[in-house]
């Protein structure tokens, strides 16, 4: 906005600049009418009077002309001066906003290099005891691990599907969610040669598979395999992503989001 303001006043000082060398040549070219003018003036006046006051005549009006033209380029000395000095301010003001692009561009560089280091940090795998709602005070056994922005725990009872979901809502967490295909092949490499209950399910109402949150699935799985009819939910193991009834026992996966 402020590039755009000092280019008016370019536009602007330049109308002047314009306009003050057609002054100075329509003042020259008066001139040389007066000076005619005066010329024949005096020339009639001197067969009154004498030469000399011709001579006064031509010298007074040249004198006034010398003086125009000299304020005239004066004002335009002024005129340039300024149009440099706003040029230069211009120039100047569009080096700091350059600057200021660099330094806003490196900041956001160094947030997301710690954002991706934050990403890829892992802690290892220990064992803990989740304390849960239900019953009141109830520990539950868990394998858990920390990698990025999530913790996730494999807890060591089985389960069926909706028996894990609620442990872990009961544990104030959630049954796991896998985002990406790279966090899935993560998990398979991380886990027991076990079978673990996830938060895939199909919705029979939508005619879709999609996860606890009831987002879509966006996995690249080949899901044309699975059995909606009376396979309903999926689990995880370390070579593959299957669906199977609902009521088989399996350990459960639940995660925290840091």
């Amino acid at each position: 906005m402020e590039i755009n303001c000092l280019k008016c006043k370019y536009g602007k000082i330049k109308d002047v600049l314009v306009e003050g060398k057609a002054r100075i040549s329509l003042q020259s070219r008066k001139a040389k009418v007066i000076l005619k003018g005066t010329a024949l003036f005096c020339l009639i006046l001197g067969t009154v009077t004498s030469e000399d006051l011709m001579t006064v005549c031509l010298l007074r009006s040249v004198f006034q002309c010398n003086q125009e033209n000299h304020e005239l380029k004066k004002t335009l000395k002024n005129l340039h001066q300024e149009f440099s000095t706003m040029k230069n301010d211009s120039n100047l003001r569009e080096e700091m906003l350059k600057n200021n692009k660099c330094i806003e561009f490196e900041a956001l560089r160094k947030s997301l290099d710690s954002f991706n280091r934050k990403q890829n940090r892992c802690f290892r795998e220990t064992k803990v005891d989740l304390v849960c709602k239900q019953p009141p005070g109830k520990c539950v056994e868990a394998q858990g691990f920390c990698c990025g922005i999530k913790c996730y725990y494999l807890l060591l009872d089985k389960k069926s599907w909706n028996g894990c979901k609620y442990t872990c809502q009961d544990c104030s967490l959630s049954i796991l969610k896998i985002d990406d295909d790279d966090e899935l092949k993560f998990l398979q490499l991380q886990i027991n040669p076990k079978r673990y209950w996830i938060g895939l399910s199909y919705d029979k109402s939508k005619r879709k598979w999609q996860w606890i949150d009831d987002s879509p699935l966006k996995l690249d799985l080949n899901i044309t395999n699975f059995n909606p009819n009376n396979r309903r939910c999926a689990f995880l193991s370390k070579t593959r992503l299957d669906d199977v009834e609902c009521d088989q026992s399996y350990h459960c996966i639940c995660e925290r989001r840091q």
